[in-house]
């Protein structure tokens, strides 16, 4: 079994009555965790509390296998670098000097802070800019020299909220490229984002889906899938004949420029119908391919099943005043 990199136990936020963030229990292993949710989810203080800028209402953090709540915060950040959404700089600096600064912090020795910052430069391809005041920088080079930043200390884990939010197309796959590799060199990586299109550039290799403060399904990608029990094909030409045939036995149908996409939960029935009509009527299947569903498939099924749920506003609402309650009473100081 993986080694749990962050874990979470019941992990619970509470503003004025409202459950932000509801009894959540995360396992994040080695590699790329995409930490998915429409806006509003709860991501943001999720990440809050993983880095103890916000203390939970209730609930256990590991990070790395030490508990954040027992032990001395200093030391435990040691091993995480940390990117915000929205991240403030020394805007008077350089980025070169802004880089050092941070080196200083971690009392790195001089030759070796100097080092560092040159290869971390190069790493997020701003050597031609180090020399350039961080206010004149864009927003994907700012991006970069965040993620810079959070390497100095050369950390396990790197925990980054909305990282590709804020970029253009080019800057997203700069920054999608800089993520995998940071992989290859051992590093977790555990990114939030509601673009769920970066998240299936990354491979991810796990994601948790979140809506309304409440973990709605967790896993590998291949996993989840599974756990569905569907398969999206994809069939070519779109031919009314097939469309025909297969309607009855698909869960969702859909067309595609000259193609069809289906979601099943067989895909041999669905080849046996085509492949029978393409003899009859002579039609040429060009493409049948199946495959698990993609992570925006994942992520709508999730929601769409969460809105289902009976977990609305008014009941997390009357959920958060009585764990407030039972906070209160546990004090002594009587009821709410």
């Amino acid at each position: 079994m993986k080694e749990a990199i962050i874990q979470t136990v019941g992990l619970t936020k509470i503003f004025r009555n409202v459950i932000a963030v509801d009894q959540l229990n995360l396992c994040v292993t080695p590699g790329i965790y995409g930490f998915l949710g429409p806006n509003g989810a709860g991501k943001t203080t999720t990440i809050k509390m993983l880095i103890g800028s916000l203390f939970p209402t209730s609930g256990e953090i590991e990070i790395l296998g030490h508990n954040i709540a027992r032990e001395d915060k200093m030391d435990i950040h040691k091993w995480i670098g940390y990117v915000p959404e929205r991240p403030t700089y020394f805007m008077h600096m350089t980025g070169e000097q802004f880089l050092e600064t941070n080196g200083r912090i971690f009392h790195l020795p001089k030759q070796e802070n100097k080092a560092k910052v040159a290869a971390l430069l190069k790493k997020v391809d701003l050597v031609e800019a180090k020399d350039r005041k961080i206010a004149e920088y864009s927003a994907g080079m700012k991006q970069r020299i965040g993620i810079a930043q959070a390497l100095m200390n050369d950390p396990r884990l790197l925990i980054l909220d909305e990282i590709t939010s804020n970029l253009d197309p080019i800057g997203r796959n700069e920054m999608v490229d800089l993520l995998k590799d940071l992989r290859t060199e051992g590093k977790t990586i555990f990114v939030s984002t509601h673009i769920l299109s970066e998240v299936q550039k990354m491979n991810a290799d796990a994601i948790g889906i979140i809506d309304h403060g409440h973990l709605i399904i967790e896993g590998g990608p291949d996993a989840l899938n599974e756990k569905w029990g569907v398969k999206t094909i994809r069939i070519t030409p779109n031919h009314a004949a097939f469309r025909d045939a297969i309607s009855s036995d698909t869960k969702n149908l859909s067309e595609d420029g000259n193609s069809l996409v289906v979601e099943a939960d067989d895909e041999e029935i669905i080849w046996e119908k085509i492949a029978q009509v393409s003899l009859e009527q002579k039609i040429p299947v060009t493409e049948f391919r199946a495959a698990g569903m993609e992570i925006e498939q994942l992520f709508m099924k999730a929601i769409n099943s969460e809105k289902n749920d009976t977990r609305d506003a008014e009941t997390r609402e009357e959920r958060g005043k009585t764990i407030r309650r039972r906070e209160k009473q546990g004090r002594g100081d009587g009821d709410a």
